[in-house]
């Protein structure tokens, strides 16, 4: 099938439409969109810990992720974390959305968990470019 390309830099919008190429384009223009961002949300880089003479260590975002959930099952009052990394220049920061008990003193919970975060990622996993936490509340559970 040819394709009439007389003239088309002079085609108006209701000529475009009338075309099959243009409707082409718009397919293939949506397609690049949609495997770009699928690219993207399935491209998981790894997290640098430290980097010295000997090699570098790094961590998958699901196992950073995974140990910041487990560590928050140790402090009383909060529930359901979910972690964001965030890159600043060399450092790695996270993100901890959490639930707090209604009764809990959240300034309490949140030394406790920063403090608990904070010496499992220096003092554990000797992460040198760590760069500290940011918490965000994301909703109260009733305590029972």
């Amino acid at each position: 099938m040819p394709w009439d390309f007389d003239n088309f830099w002079n085609w108006t919008l209701e000529i475009a439409a009338g075309k099959a190429i243009w409707w082409y384009g718009w397919l293939i223009l949506l397609l690049l969109i949609l495997l770009l961002w699928i690219g993207k949300k399935v491209k998981k880089e790894l997290v640098p810990i430290l980097s010295d003479d000997e090699g570098n260590v790094r961590i998958t975002p699901h196992a950073l992720q995974e140990l910041v959930s487990k560590s928050c099952l140790d402090v009383e009052g909060i529930h359901s974390p979910s972690t964001t990394i965030h890159r600043q220049e060399e450092h790695v920061r996270l993100l901890v959305r959490v639930q707090v008990n209604t009764g809990c003193n959240i300034q309490d919970a949140r030394k406790k968990l920063k403090d608990r975060l904070e010496s499992i990622m220096v003092d554990n996993l000797c992460f040198s470019n760590f760069g500290g936490i940011d918490l965000i509340i994301k909703g109260f559970k009733d305590s029972k």
